[in-house]
């Protein structure tokens, strides 16, 4: 009973979701995809199919962050402040049932969202000449992954703070996740066994985005051993379900008068 109703609020959160045209996004931003392939057709010389696949994977991987923190943000404040939520737990429904409902129509969102671009950005790639292997589909699959971790964080934030510092505290969040591995090889900090051991510290605690960032190899690499993809995403998996529970957590407490 209780998945009947956490279903049917994921159903009209992706109907309310989809009606306000935020995936119009996609539209535009394949337009882009299409405009860079025949740019990158007639102007660029030996890797054509490297420069519609970079450009691909980094709109990909934008537009989802954007959904992820600019819909996250509202997704429970909105409702508290139209009192939507007040209809919809008077029912009854748990308040669990309901956070689940909300996320999980917000996924659906980003789902879309992901497959439609990277089907663009697949086609755009083969059409140049390039080889669709299964390293491409792992990035594409960490992206999906990354706009979620980055969906509980601002959730979760957006349950201890005001919309606005919600999306600052967010962004930087997103922006150390992914230079944190960068400045441990800094000369500076490894002669700084303190500055060391934060740095460490900071992989327990907070999200270490950069995990989940494949686009390099995937460019000029392609490939990766299977254990270092099977364990950056475990760490996905885990460390999301983690803010997941941290979520419920703090919205079955929160006073919602």
């Amino acid at each position: 009973m209780t998945l009947n109703k956490t279903l049917t609020i994921s159903y009209y959160t992706f109907k309310e979701i989809w009606k306000s045209k935020i995936l119009l996004n996609v539209f535009f931003v394949g337009i882009g995809l299409m405009i860079v392939t025949y740019v990158a057709t007639e102007f660029t010389y030996g890797v054509p199919e490297r420069v519609a696949l970079d450009f691909g994977l980094g709109m990909l991987s934008l537009s989802s962050l954007a959904i992820s923190l600019f819909l996250g943000v509202g997704l429970l404040s909105k409702e508290i402040e139209s009192r939507t939520v007040y209809m919809v737990i008077a029912r009854p429904v748990p308040r669990y049932s309901f956070i689940l409902g909300k996320l999980i129509g917000l996924m659906g969102i980003q789902a879309v969202n992901v497959i439609i671009l990277s089907l663009m950005t697949m086609t755009a790639t083969k059409f140049l000449g390039g080889e669709i292997n299964g390293l491409i589909l792992w990035a594409i699959g960490f992206i999906f992954l990354e706009s979620l971790m980055l969906l509980l964080v601002v959730v979760l934030l957006s349950l201890l703070a005001n919309n606005i510092l919600s999306v600052l505290f967010s962004l930087v969040l997103l922006l150390l996740g992914h230079v944190i591995k960068d400045t441990q090889e800094i000369s500076f900090v490894k002669s700084n066994p303190l500055v060391v051991k934060i740095l460490e510290a900071y992989h327990f605690v907070l999200p270490a985005f950069y995990k989940l960032n494949l686009k390099d190899f995937v460019i000029y690499k392609n490939e990766l051993p299977l254990s270092y993809l099977a364990g950056n995403f475990t760490y996905a998996i885990l460390y999301s379900g983690f803010l997941l529970l941290v979520v419920v957590f703090l919205f079955q407490r929160k006073n919602l008068d």
